[in-house]
């Protein structure tokens, strides 16, 4: 992989972790509501200007803003869900685990097909996330991954699938360059609040986002790392061929997940867990080094 998409992509995943620890403490399906929200006050107006005065892009991509908005109400359900019931250190890798290698079929469906070093690459980190969670080797059985909780993580991960088939699909039929990255990525979240709104109407009550400024805080700085974290990976589906390399690298925040885990959740770090993140470490190294 090129230097600069690797940079934009190890930046987006230390930011991506730093939120999904916010997410953790929060433990609330409206803390994702109010990420949301944030961003859609703060910048639909100004993208909206920019359709009428600079190159309006809406029309081009609107079904991947429908499935972005999808994916993202999935992920963010499956989330909030699975973290009241879950650990951090269970949760996040087996989130991120299966779309690893869906995203690969699709970059085979785009006619950018892994080579054969890139697939053992993802497959590398696929066993690392599939790993990071199990407690010690004797405990790895079926009872471990299919749980009340693993439903929800499975949610997550469909969500994952779609709005990453969604966003480096449009990635694609933008012109290139960070501006109107960030122009995508709020039109994709404020269409993203829309349909999870409605999806909490239906399936909780009618959500309320009022809160405590010391919520606010938190929400707001989560919403800083969110966006930039994700604006970043949109940047990079636009200049490198393959989505699944990208998502394979992303996974690094695994790591840094679990090392987050042992020093701010006092979460237990067995050997297998290690074992995991340098699976992972490895994986995204085979991507970041050789040429594909």
């Amino acid at each position: 992989m090129a230097i600069f998409p690797l940079l934009l992509v190890s930046i987006s995943a230390i930011l991506h972790v730093s939120w999904n620890m916010f997410a953790k403490n929060e433990q609330s399906t409206v803390f994702f509501l109010r990420l949301n929200l944030i961003v859609t006050t703060v910048g639909l107006v100004p993208c909206l200007i920019l359709e009428y005065i600079e190159q309006p892009i809406i029309y081009i991509i609107w079904p991947q803003l429908l499935l972005a908005g999808l994916g993202q109400t999935l992920y963010y359900v499956g989330l909030a869900k699975s973290y009241k019931d879950g650990d951090f250190a269970l949760v996040y890798p087996l989130s991120r685990a299966i779309p690893v290698l869906i995203i690969g079929l699709l970059d085979v469906y785009r006619n950018n097909a892994p080579s054969t070093l890139g697939w053992s690459a993802l497959i590398l980190i696929t066993l690392g996330c599939l790993l990071a969670p199990i407690p010690s080797w004797r405990d790895i059985s079926i009872k471990n991954y299919w749980n009340k909780k693993t439903a929800w993580i499975l949610i997550a991960a469909l969500g994952t699938i779609c709005y990453t088939a969604a966003d480096s699909s449009a990635a694609k039929l933008i012109p290139i360059g960070l501006s109107i990255s960030t122009r995508y990525h709020t039109l994709s979240l404020t269409v993203g609040l829309l349909l999870y709104w409605i999806t909490l109407s239906i399936v909780e009550c009618s959500p309320t986002v009022s809160a405590s400024l010391k919520t606010w805080r938190v929400a707001a700085i989560s919403t800083v790392a969110m966006f930039a974290s994700y604006t970043l990976v949109i940047w990079a589906y636009q200049i490198t061929d393959h989505s699944s390399y990208i998502m394979g690298v992303r996974q690094v925040s695994i790591v840094l997940g679990t090392i987050a885990a042992i020093l701010i959740f006092n979460e237990k770090s067995p050997q297998i867990k290690l074992i995991a993140s340098s699976l992972i470490t490895l994986g995204a190294l085979i991507i970041a080094l050789f040429p594909q």
